[in-house]
């Protein structure tokens, strides 16, 4: 049986402004989530992609990938492809 765990998850969003179409913005959020499936990231990117005008161009999810004491971790970063939104 897996634990699933929530670990702290950082997500960057590169999006285009609706009006001005060359100008690429960055949105960060970060939440607690379970790698690697990712439900709140996806829950949210669905969101954005139903409801806010602005294309996005990008999504970087970076988590962490293990906890090996109480100050050192490693970092994971994941990049979404935008069709997988």
């Amino acid at each position: 049986m897996e634990i699933r765990v929530k670990t702290p998850t950082l997500i960057r969003v590169y999006y285009y402004l609706p009006d001005y179409s060359s100008l690429l913005q960055e949105f960060v959020w970060q939440t607690l989530d379970i790698p690697p499936q990712f439900y709140r990231v996806h829950k949210f990117l669905n969101y954005w992609k139903d409801n806010i005008e602005a294309p996005i161009s990008e999504v970087e999810v970076s988590y962490v990938q293990e906890i090996l004491n109480k100050n050192e971790f490693r970092k994971q970063i994941t990049k979404i492809a935008i069709a997988d939104i």
